[in-house]
């Protein structure tokens, strides 16, 4: 049997030879600046180096990794699983560090600032995995996104975290009465205000091209849809919890935001690993088991029943649950790995058959 038969059935695993990426950056940025960078870039590594070496130094070597693949003949369904998943765990990595450096704290901003690029992550996934194509749209979150992220950090260590808490027109010397009718948001809370309009208008264009695909196929749309419930039912019970134990937004959220960045971790392996082997479009995340316990545990005493357990123990089982979504997210990748590595001959970390020269 094959040590991957739980995540990739025998009737899917052909599908692996079939796959081919697809993908669309319509970022000006990318076009005419840092794609000539990357492209350079990607030259000073020798053609003995795999794509995964490339995934631990993240934002530049993430954009030359899948070129290094092509160059080196080792681009495959692998490199988009190793892709999207560190993608997907860094997120919650650097939000932690962002709200830190905006001087969110431990705040319902900073919980707002970790389902944005969540969200973004999973609609992104879900429009790949509907249409074949990964689009990035002209202001993305892997170009610009990040580029504003750096720029985020080399103005606070000039000026440090206080800066992001003045008022716009503070910030920029403005007179109170200047321009009246538009609210004087502090930055840090502009930043976010901005990342909620920039999500709205991906929701939009993820639509458009799901919807448009779904029809070029004569296929149904809501069934395609469907694939936005998880997420959203998993956002309103994170919420619920939160509500109902605001404790932890305010004392215990590093490891809420790890606990649920390993659960959207698996939920987005899960949905690659799909794509790439034509399986069905997966709805169930035993991870977040342990959200949905929670959460009816912290909101018993609305309908007039005691928690299970309290404040105290309620910390400790919030530890549990970022251990049992550790554990659950290796086992999927462990697993995962393997059998593609079965499958197409080849290891891992280091290119097992060589590129031929030409």
């Amino acid at each position: 049997m094959s040590p991957g038969n739980r995540y990739i059935p025998a009737e899917y695993r052909a599908n692996l030879s079939k796959y081919k990426y697809s993908g669309v950056d319509e970022s000006l940025l990318s076009k005419y600046v840092l794609g000539p960078y990357w492209n350079k870039l990607v030259t000073f590594f020798p053609i003995t180096m795999a794509f995964a070496v490339g995934l631990f130094v993240y934002q530049s070597l993430d954009a030359i990794d899948g070129k290094q693949a092509r160059r080196t003949g080792t681009s495959g369904p692998l490199g988009e699983l190793f892709d999207h998943g560190c993608d997907a765990l860094n997120t919650s990595l650097e939000v932690i560090l962002a709200a830190n450096a905006l001087h969110l704290g431990q705040s319902w901003w900073s919980v707002l600032s970790h389902f944005l690029p969540l969200a973004n992550f999973y609609l992104s996934t879900w429009e790949e995995y509907h249409t074949g194509t990964l689009y990035l749209s002209a202001f993305s979150g892997p170009v610009e996104g990040i580029l504003m992220i750096v720029i985020l950090y080399v103005i606070t260590g000039f000026t440090g975290p206080l800066f992001w808490v003045q008022t716009i027109r503070a910030a920029f010397g403005l007179p109170s009465d200047f321009l009246p009718f538009i609210p004087d948001f502090q930055l840090n809370h502009f930043l976010i205000a901005f990342g909620t309009v920039s999500l709205l208008g991906n929701i939009v264009t993820a639509f458009q091209h799901v919807i448009k695909a779904r029809k070029e196929k004569n296929r149904p749309v809501f069934p395609a849809l469907m694939g936005l419930a998880p997420f959203m039912g998993m956002s309103l019970v994170a919420f619920f919890w939160l509500n109902a134990s605001p404790r932890i937004v305010t004392e215990h959220l590093v490891p809420w935001i790890l606990y649920v960045g390993l659960s959207f971790g698996y939920t987005v392996g899960m949905m690659i690993t799909a794509h790439v082997t034509h399986q069905p479009f997966p709805l169930f995340n035993i991870s977040f088991i342990p959200l949905v316990f929670g959460a009816l545990n912290a909101n018993l005493p609305v309908f007039g029943v005691e928690r299970l357990f309290g404040a105290h123990l309620e910390d400790i089982y919030l530890w549990s649950c970022l251990a049992f979504s550790a554990a659950a997210y290796s086992h999927f990748a462990l697993t995962v790995v393997n059998d593609l590595c079965d499958y197409f001959d080849i290891w891992c970390f280091t290119i097992k058959h060589p590129k031929k020269s030409e």
